[in-house]
């Protein structure tokens, strides 16, 4: 479902070539299903598997996370099917990752061929990280546009890299009534915009679909969108990405602390030129 447009990408998590997340799965191979019910494989996605295939998955702690990257990368490719996306592995099955390895992941995005235009991040931290902070500022530079999601707490609460909203879009999660999602995490110094992101349909290992919940699954609207403006405006960077993703719908009924409100793909498409630009928001200060 996603071959044709998947570049060779890179497992950090083992210092290998290739991103792909069946590299973790040591069990037999769960079978498609796609007359079957959708069965819970874990705590926020619903994938379409025989109720056996899916127990493998939701019985076992290591699996807790199996299959969070595909997902996100099919909400990309729902987005922008032309975008070629590049797979970097930096956190386990378990959904554990080293800052080291995202780091890793992030400054290869920048340097290594081909070279990335778009970094998604659907993953946070709550402490600040000044590495992290210098890697996603060397991407900026770079003209990279980086979207990342603001976490599931369902709180007013600081994380990153959502926080660096000089060089990062963090993304919050709306139902389908374009209203808060209870667990999405609120306040306009992390929230840029907020996007979909509860029953999010989209690809799943195995040859098979998911829905998904979490904000996890609403950066990646805003990475698609990038990458669309990518493909109107070649040389769009970070701060013009942000300006155009910002004339989004009205708060209202999306509520406060939600940023510019929930994306609209279309204003941000017609919106976009090299001639404007809108300051992000001032960082919280760093703890």
């Amino acid at each position: 479902m996603l071959a044709s447009v998947l570049l060779p990408g890179y497992d950090f998590t083992r210092n290998q070539s290739g991103g792909s997340e069946l590299s973790d799965f040591t069990d037999p191979t769960p079978q498609a299903c796609p007359g079957c019910s959708p069965a819970v494989v874990n705590q926020s996605s619903a994938a379409i598997l025989d109720q056996s295939s899916a127990a493998i998955l939701d019985q076992n702690p290591k699996y807790a996370a199996f299959g969070h990257g595909t997902m996100v990368m099919g909400v990309i490719h729902l987005v922008a099917p032309n975008a070629k996306l590049l797979p970097l592995k930096a956190f386990h099955s378990d959904g554990t990752g080293n800052l080291s390895d995202i780091l890793h992941a992030i400054y290869y995005a920048v340097q290594n061929p081909p070279k990335a235009n778009v970094i998604n991040m659907s993953f946070d931290f709550t402490s600040y990280s000044a590495e992290l902070a210098t890697a996603l500022d060397f991407a900026s530079q770079s003209a990279l546009i980086c979207a990342t999601s603001a976490g599931n707490d369902g709180q007013k609460e600081i994380v990153y890299p959502a926080g660096l909203q000089s060089v990062a879009m963090g993304v919050a999660s709306t139902d389908n009534s374009d209203m808060r999602s209870s667990f999405s995490n609120y306040g306009d110094a992390i929230v840029w915009v907020a996007a979909p992101g509860e029953g999010i349909v989209t690809t799943y290992p195995f040859n098979s679909y998911a829905a998904g919940w979490g904000t996890s699954f609403s950066a990646p609207f805003v990475s698609g969108t990038s990458a669309l403006l990518l493909n109107k405006q070649a040389q769009t960077n970070q701060p013009q990405a942000a300006n155009a993703v910002a004339h989004a719908a009205p708060v209202v009924p999306v509520g406060t602390d939600m940023g510019n409100g929930r994306l609209d793909i279309v204003r941000a498409l017609q919106v976009l030129s090299p001639r404007t630009s809108l300051s992000p928001r001032t960082p919280p200060p760093k703890p």
